[in-house]
């Protein structure tokens, strides 16, 4: 199959949240932590609170629990009516604790970029039982082509991380292409600035994986 465009012309055709999802995980990821992002948008598309994974950093103080959907949903307020409104974006599929929060905050909606490799099958939560059943959002997700395999590696960039192990159990050539995009994109003090410069500083080594 071939895929036609550039970096530059899938970039902009990212909705605006999303965009602002991957420019969260890429600051996680210039800032030594895990590359992870979520943006929490009102029912009309306003972005109202957003997040990046920070658990290898000093700046949070909630440590294993500083993941990105949980820093996003912070500022939902407590009335839960209104939350059935809001759509959580995340770059990642979320991890059993940020699934527990959208469910217990009644989140009409979550988009995400990629599977967890670590949380293999934990899509299946709302057969547990009817009340989480009811509540369990909306889910859109993964995304497929070259955009798909950027939101599946961009968590796997430390590359000696649980996160790459956990894939290259699971998706062993994709676990090389993470290594990959790392090897390219090079050294804490080199990386591009922004996500789409770094898109585009390994588009071709995407591009050769969706084929």
């Amino acid at each position: 199959m071939s895929i036609r465009g550039s970096a530059r012309e899938f970039w902009s055709q990212l909705d605006e949240p999303w965009r602002a999802a991957v420019e969260m995980a890429w600051e996680s990821y210039r800032h030594g932590g895990v590359a992870v992002g979520a943006v929490l948008t009102d029912g009309t598309g306003n972005v109202i609170g957003q997040g990046r994974n920070q658990r290898f950093t000093s700046e949070s103080p909630r440590g294993l629990l500083a993941h990105a959907e949980m820093e996003a949903l912070a500022v939902l307020p407590a009335r839960k009516d209104r939350s059935r409104d809001s759509v959580l974006y995340t770059t990642l599929h979320p991890c059993p604790m940020c699934l527990g929060a959208m469910v217990v905050a009644r989140i009409g909606r979550f988009h995400f970029g990629a599977f967890d490799p670590t949380w293999l099958g934990i899509e299946q939560m709302p057969q547990l039982n009817d009340e989480v059943r009811r509540r369990w959002p909306e889910v859109t997700g993964p995304f497929a082509g070259p955009l798909g395999e950027w939101f599946a590696v961009l968590p796997c960039l430390n590359t000696s991380g649980a996160l790459l192990r956990a894939m290259e159990e699971t998706a062993p050539r994709r676990a090389e292409l993470a290594r990959a995009v790392a090897h390219r994109l090079g050294s804490a003090a080199d990386l591009p600035e922004t996500p789409e410069q770094a898109l585009e500083q390994v588009w071709d080594l995407l591009i050769e994986r969706s084929q």
